[in-house]
């Protein structure tokens, strides 16, 4: 069928004008969410990709990410360069600020950018159902790393299994009074791993704080903890970047990390290491591989049928010496 007869079909079914629906698969940020979301529900019902053979290839993949400031993200980042060096494929960055959702991102601020990438890259932000079904009718293969969306590929950290194995270590070495600091707002990667913490020991209300996810955030949350009358012998913080920060205070008050107070981090950053921080390895460096050999394929191999797997990394303890 002809893009032309295509059009004139949808129309037809749906009741939409051909030259709204090409404005949807051209122009969407013109055009208004109901009417964008009936002509995607159709072309996904229907497996019709319009646009894919008009796309230009531009040798470029997509990253999102939310936090420029985010030791993480600085990894993510990282990682990802290093991958696609060998390859013909350069990098370009969307910084989403305070947005989570990807799809009204590039709705309302950088629809033209689309143009400019070859696939896209989803990280710790959302894809609704509707932006699942218009980057799919555009041709834009996607895939999202710590984040899901049915019908996408998704790269997971089994962060369940990571809290409960780094409660299960902490308690094995001796501790009793285990804190847990998390950042705000919580997400659902800090409730998988309390839960899997809770699920091996529980923890007092005063021993569960919440602050900023940054160094200064660990530091915040752990001068309250070491305020309190009975102060913990240990803390779990859910990120490297937070437990630096811990570090910081006990080394500004003259408190032996490994021997005063146990302390342990989550994502096995280099400045874990820097520091000595048992912590908790997701992998980034293999997560990042999967996603891009995934989009790399999907790019190359446009026609063939891919399956939309969710794919759960189980993370691993790295033993260093901030517990004893």
């Amino acid at each position: 069928m002809r893009k032309a007869d295509s059009f004139r079909t949808i129309s037809r079914d749906i009741g939409i004008s051909p030259s709204t629906i090409s404005r949807v698969l051209n122009h969407p940020e013109l055009v208004k969410e109901s009417t964008r979301s009936a002509v995607f529900n159709y072309l996904r019902k229907n497996n019709l990709k319009l646009s894919k053979q008009n796309r230009t290839h531009t040798n470029t993949i997509g990253l999102t990410f939310s936090d420029p400031s985010s030791l993480f993200t600085a990894e993510l980042i990282s990682a990802l360069e290093k991958k696609i060096a060998d390859t013909k494929y350069n990098l370009m960055l969307f910084n989403l600020k305070s947005r989570r959702d990807v799809y009204e991102y590039f709705m309302e601020k950088h629809p033209d950018a689309l143009r400019k990438i070859d696939a896209l890259i989803i990280s710790s932000s959302t894809l609704s159902q509707t932006g699942s079904e218009f980057f799919s009718s555009i041709g834009l293969p996607v895939v999202l790393v710590h984040s899901q969306c049915p019908g996408e590929q998704c790269i997971l950290t089994n962060n369940f299994k990571g809290g409960k194995d780094a409660a299960a270590y902490i308690v094995q070495r001796g501790y009793k009074k285990i804190a847990f600091v998390a950042w705000e707002p919580c997400d659902e990667h800090i409730r998988e791993r309390y839960d899997g913490f809770t699920s091996v020991i529980s923890i007092p209300d005063e021993y569960r704080v919440t602050s900023t996810l940054s160094a200064e955030g660990g530091y915040k949350a752990t001068e309250k903890l070491m305020s309190l009358p009975e102060t913990p012998d240990a803390i779990f913080f859910s990120c490297d970047a937070m437990a630096a920060g811990g570090v910081r205070y006990m080394m500004e008050h003259n408190i032996c990390v490994g021997q005063d107070i146990g302390i342990m981090g989550f994502d096995n950053l280099p400045i874990a290491e820097l520091m000595g921080i048992t912590s908790v390895t997701q992998f980034i460096d293999s997560e990042v591989s999967m996603a891009v050999d995934y989009v790399i394929q999907r790019i190359e191999h446009p026609d063939k049928d891919y399956s939309q797997d969710e794919i759960s990394i189980t993370p691993k303890l790295v033993i260093r010496n901030s517990l004893r």
